[in-house]
Formats: structure tokens, sequence, C-alpha cells
């Protein structure tokens, strides 16, 4: 190893005596170098770029460096060290003493940034002394730490071996515009350098809000209807230049498409003709794309279903052909919950009469109707209907008073007629009472009443002898038993029967 740095020293020597020429005049001095020298000193892998700086500035230089000289001296590998050594060479001040050396001037790459709010800016300076990048120069970006929600203080950085120093740093969540100053790590500003502008910008739209958040109307309206909508991006900040586009769920609405840019503030207002909106529906606001709002469009006088119906005196009982105590009450509300009036409501029973037949919604959205039923005993039905929409009520008919006695044998009514039974041989009929409009008439006290006559009418029958009664459904199962041959009458509550009393089998 002593020997190799020997060898390079003797290389070094060997060189410097080629390319530095001997010592001219009666001063002992030498010639400067040209730039072909300074080119083979620095293609010499053994000789160090500090060493061709020193021997520049021994020797000077016989040029004077053109903008081609320099990108050629940077591409045979001259640092700023050489750079400057031959800078200073290339223009010496009066005297011996070496000239003052360029002043520093900055660079930014670019001057105006454009930042989405809430990430980090990224600003590039690049420094120079006149043609020549500078190495290891400390930067500072002053004002920044005056950014709300950025650095705690001013970013610092030094610059790379391409002389550029690199920022970075938060902008805060607020959308502004700084102006920033570079300065050297001393404090001090360097002449030219222009001011670093920072517009912080919004982030992509993420909020909608629609003012107002639901159209009302009603059949008839006219004029226009605005709506205004405001962008904002997940920060809170308005989102100006951006398009919003306004658009109809369905057709059936009646309204078209349409698509406006957001003012400076993040709005847009959109205007559509009342009249034109033929059903209720739903506007969807989107933006890039993105539902990001929608806005309800009511039809106010549209009969709500669900609220919409008989509120009283639905479920009413009452003797057939008889006008119920209370009428039926029926409400109309819209889809806002708000009773409609003006509502034509017609009404139509089944085993019922109604009267009105139609009727005009009060206030309160309310319409009222008296209800006679029908003959018929069971269920009564009064239909009401409003728009579309129908609703039931149901009613619940009870028989009259009864007036008729009913006699079946095997479910065929015999009363009034005749029937065939085999002597000896015991028969059953079931006893039930009627009113006027042919309904059963329950009555419970039927079979205590008929048990009461068994014996009277054992006395007067010869040919037929009641044996048993037993309670039935409000009627009654009657037993006999013929006691011989021949024609007998079964009279029961002033109802006969011809019964035929032939010989069994």
């Amino acid at each position: 190893m002593p020997g190799s740095r020997s060898r390079a020293a003797a290389l070094v020597v060997a060189l410097v005596s080629v390319v530095s020429p001997p010592a001219v005049g009666q001063g002992g001095g030498t010639q400067p170098l040209r730039k072909t020298d300074v080119i083979r000193l620095l293609s010499n892998p053994l000789i160090s770029r500090s060493e061709v700086a020193s021997l520049v500035r021994r020797n000077c230089i016989a040029f004077r460096p053109t903008p081609r000289d320099w990108a050629d001296l940077r591409e045979f590998g001259a640092d700023a060290e050489v750079l400057n050594s031959i800078d200073a060479c290339a223009n010496p001040s009066t005297g011996s003493r070496p000239a003052p050396q360029l002043p520093l001037t900055a660079a930014l790459l670019p001057a105006r940034l454009n930042v989405t709010a809430g990430t980090d800016a990224v600003a590039r300076v690049l420094v120079r002394r006149g043609e020549l990048p500078q190495v290891g120069i400390p930067l500072v970006l002053r004002g920044s730490a005056a950014i709300p929600g950025g650095p705690a203080r001013d970013p610092q950085a030094s610059t790379d071996a391409s002389g550029v120093a690199v920022f970075r740093f938060p902008v805060g969540r607020s959308l502004a515009m700084y102006r920033l100053t570079v300065v050297t790590g001393s404090g001090a500003s360097m002449p030219g350098t222009p001011s670093l502008d920072v517009v912080v910008g919004p982030a992509a739209p993420a909020v909608v809000t629609v003012q107002p958040g639901r159209v009302d109307l009603r059949a008839g309206d006219r004029g226009p209807a605005s709506l205004l909508v405001t962008v904002r991006d997940s920060l809170g900040n308005v989102v100006a230049g951006e398009a919003v586009a306004l658009q109809p769920d369905s057709p059936d609405l009646g309204l078209t498409a349409d698509a406006r840019p957001t003012d400076s503030l993040g709005r847009v207002t959109f205007v559509f003709e009342r009249s034109a909106v033929r059903h209720g529906g739903r506007l969807i606001v989107r933006v890039r794309g993105q539902v990001l709002s929608t806005v309800d469009v009511l039809r106010t006088d549209v009969v709500a279903p669900g609220t919409t119906g008989f509120t009283s005196g639905v479920g009413q009982h009452g003797i057939a052909r008889t006008r119920l105590s209370d009428p039926l009450v029926f409400q109309t509300r819209s889809i806002l919950g708000r009773p409609l009036a003006g509502k034509l409501v017609t009404f139509r029973g089944v085993n019922a009469d109604v009267t009105p037949d139609s009727a005009i919604t009060d206030t309160t959205g309310t319409a009222r109707v008296e209800v006679t039923l029908g003959k018929q005993a069971g269920a009564a039905l009064v239909t009401a209907t409003v728009d579309s929409l129908q609703r039931q009520a149901t009613l619940v008919v009870e028989p009259a008073a009864p007036i008729a006695v009913v006699i079946e044998r095997d479910g065929t009514r015999v009363d009034g007629g005749s029937m065939m039974v085999p002597a000896g041989a015991t028969f059953v009929v079931r006893v039930s009472a009627q009113d006027a409009y042919g309904n059963a008439a329950a009555t419970p006290d039927l079979a205590r009443l008929l048990e009461k006559t068994r014996g009277r009418f054992n006395l007067q029958s010869q040919l037929l002898r009641m044996m048993d009664v037993v309670p039935d459904a409000g009627g009654a199962m009657v037993t006999f038993k013929p006691l011989g041959t021949g024609q007998a009458d079964l009279s029961i509550a002033g109802v006969t029967v011809s019964v035929a009393i032939v010989s069994g089998r």
C-alpha cells in the first residue's frame, strides 16, 4: 500500500509537470491552464477534484468560459469546487487578489403551487452561483409556520448535488393563498428570488346540500320553483367551478335533466316550472357521476294510502233493516300527513244502504255517511272511493225478532208440508225460529219451551209421541216415535207438518 501511494503521487507530479508549463520570466510564474488541460486533469482518475481545483487556483486559466465550456466541464465531472475555482480565475479583480464570488440566486420550480386542502405541499428550489448549481446550501422557507394547520416552524432544507432543495410541509384545511419567501439558513435574502405562491384548493366534492330539501306541489300550481345546491369537500370547503347534474329519477316526473357549474361560493341554482311536474318523484343530484343528494318532489294533494280511510263507526252491529246509531267517518290525508279538504268521496253499500252516496271532505279532510243495514244477517260492507284509492268498512247485520218457526228433517224444510215415517221407528226434526227477512233467529229458550209442551202434546196425539228435546245452536232437536200407522198432524207453535206413518219393513 505505501508503494501504491508513492506511485500515485509520482503520477500526479508527472501529470502536473506535463500540463503545467515551466515557469517563465523573472517572477517565476506559471502559464495558465487551457480548457484541454483542465479536461485532461478531470479525466485522470488518480487526481481528486480538490487537487484539480487547487491547480486551477494556483495556475488560473487561459480561457474565458462560455456556456458551452461550462457544460463540457460539468460533463467531465467538474464539481462545485472546481467550477468555483474556474469562475474566480475567469473574473479576476484588480491587483493580485481573486475576484469576489457571484451572489447566490434561487429559482423556484415552480413559483406557484396548487395544493389540495388537508395535504402536503412540495416546493423545490434550485440554488446557483452564476451558472453553477450550489451544493449543501442551507435554506429556510419563511412564512410557512404562519399557515393555519401548517408546520410548527418554518421548514429547512439543504441543496443536493444538483443544487436543488426540497421542502415538504402541510398546508392546513382552509382555502387560501400564501406567499412564502426563500432565504438562506442565516436568514439572508437572495436578490432576484421571487416569492413562492401556495394556493390551497378544495378536495374532491363530498357533500351536497340542497335548499329546499323538498318541493311540495298541488294540482294547478304554476310558476318557477328553484333549488339552491351547494357543493363542499370532505373538510367543509366549498368547491367552485364543479359541474353539478340534476336528474329526475323517472320520466314520469315530467322534468328534464340539467347540468351547471358551481360559482365561486360553490353554489348553483336550478329552476323548473311547477306546472311541468306530472307526478311526485325524486330529483337526483350527481357530481362527477356520484349521487351526493336527492330531493323529494311531492304532490301534496295526492291521497296517502297509509293514513286515508275510515276512522270511526267500523264494526258496528245492528238489526236487519235498521239505521246504525253512529255514522261512518272517513278521513283523507296527504302524503305529508295533512288533512285533504275538498276531496270527492263516493260510497257504495253491499247489504246496506248509504246516505249520501258521495260527499266532499271538509277542512279536516272528513266525510260522513249514514248506513241502513240490509236484510241478510251476517256481514255488510261499505266501500269508500277517493281518487283511485278504495277502503272498506265491515258492519254486522243481526236477525230481527223471530216471527216464524221452521221445521226441518235431515236438513230439508217440512213445515207446511208432509213427510213419511216408518211405524215403530223414532225420527228427529229440528225446530228453529226465523225473522221477517228469512234470517235464522237464534232462540236459546226454544228447547225449554218445547220441553214444557211435551206432556200436553203426548196427551193430544194418538199416533205420535214426543220422546226427547235437546238444544241445538239456538234451536232444538226433537225426537218422536210413531205409535201406529195412519195420518197424523205434527203441530209446533202453530206450524203443522202432515206425517204419514206407514208399516215398517
